[in-house]
């Protein structure tokens, strides 16, 4: 069952005594748990229980005690979260007596990120699978960003012109957390309406801080004096790592394709990259030359353990190295030589 299906799932059956949510967007798991915790309460289930597996975690916990049941309730909610989706031994074997009888007094919800192939053929998953509904909450596809974008939008009584939905899908092209949160930002700006390009950019500026898609901008235009102040603006207003490296990472791929073949105005829009965008990013290609593209990926993995593994090295210099590579590569070669002795 897709996500868009469980709302009127849920309308139509009620809750079933075991449903299970897998996605590789919390954001959109954690829609799914909100739209059952809704169900529940309508249904008048108002005591829930929520574990994460973990080392420590006792699958017996599973198994209903009626008498532990609160005085005016005759049902229970136990949500689990597997964060490798990866029960073990023991889990297995307890989900596989738990589906051969499913208690009449509890309402097991599990959930976790998107399954793999082995998982998916996994016995435990089969009889999950017969026991109850299983919602996929995953990332929309690029072509149906725009749809998604639009829907999210209504949820905050926002209206969007076209332009702007795709302006703001390929900001925000996997990573629809920051997505979510913009739009909510938006929302409170109590804006006329439909929202178009020019309003949503100006306000991107207008909060008060540089925005990760400001120094996207900067390093597109190879402009490195304002990429640097962007950059040091983001660091001081504590930027979730992740996003600036998931942005880099991005404009690494996109220079990677760029410079493999010439492709088309439809290929260049599967990047997000837009007809007006073009140019810019073909001259982007042409600046930034395949030694120092290499030299970038290196960068780029060293950012990764420095903010995963803490290896010790300055986040800010290596951003700054990143940043001298993409804007202005050939500026001081003997400089960046000594980023990689």
């Amino acid at each position: 069952m897709q996500l868009a299906q469980l709302q009127g799932h849920l309308q139509q059956h009620g809750l079933p005594a075991l449903i299970c949510v897998f996605g590789d967007t919390p954001l959109l798991v954690d829609d799914a748990l909100q739209l059952i915790r809704q169900q529940a309460r309508q249904q008048g289930i108002d005591e829930r229980q929520r574990f994460i597996q973990d080392a420590q975690f006792d699958w017996g916990q599973l198994q209903t005690d009626s008498v532990n049941l609160g005085l005016f309730s005759s049902l229970r909610m136990i949500e689990v979260e597997l964060p490798d989706a990866k029960p073990g031994r023991e889990g297995a074997e307890a989900l596989k007596r738990y589906c051969a009888e499913l208690p009449d007094d509890q309402i097991l919800v599990l959930t976790g990120p998107k399954l793999k192939q082995e998982q998916l053929k996994a016995k435990w998953f089969q009889l999950l699978q017969a026991a109850g509904p299983v919602v996929q909450a995953n990332s929309p596809e690029r072509r149906q960003l725009p749809q998604f974008i639009q829907q999210r939008a209504q949820r905050y009584q926002l209206t969007i012109d076209g332009q702007a939905t795709q302006l703001l899908a390929d900001w925000f092209e996997g990573n629809l957390l920051a997505l979510d949160q913009e739009l909510q930002k938006l929302a409170l700006m109590d804006a006329p309406q439909p929202l178009t390009p020019a309003f949503i950019t100006e306000a991107a500026h207008d909060q008060s801080r540089f925005t990760v898609f400001a120094l996207q901008e900067a390093i597109l235009q190879g402009d490195l004096t304002n990429a640097l102040r962007r950059l040091q603006r983001l660091l001081e207003e504590e930027t979730e790592i992740a996003i600036l490296n998931w942005m880099l990472q991005r404009e690494v791929q996109k220079l990677q394709q760029l410079q493999q073949r010439q492709l088309s105005s439809k290929e260049l829009m599967s990047l997000g990259i837009w007809r007006n965008q073009e140019a810019a990013y073909r001259a982007f290609a042409q600046r930034v030359q395949p030694q120092y593209l290499a030299r970038l990926q290196q960068l780029l993995v060293r950012l990764e353990f420095a903010f995963k593994r803490d290896s010790g090295e300055s986040l800010a210099t290596l951003y700054c190295h990143a940043l001298i590579l993409l804007c202005q590569p050939q500026r001081d070669p003997e400089f960046l030589s000594t980023c990689y002795a």
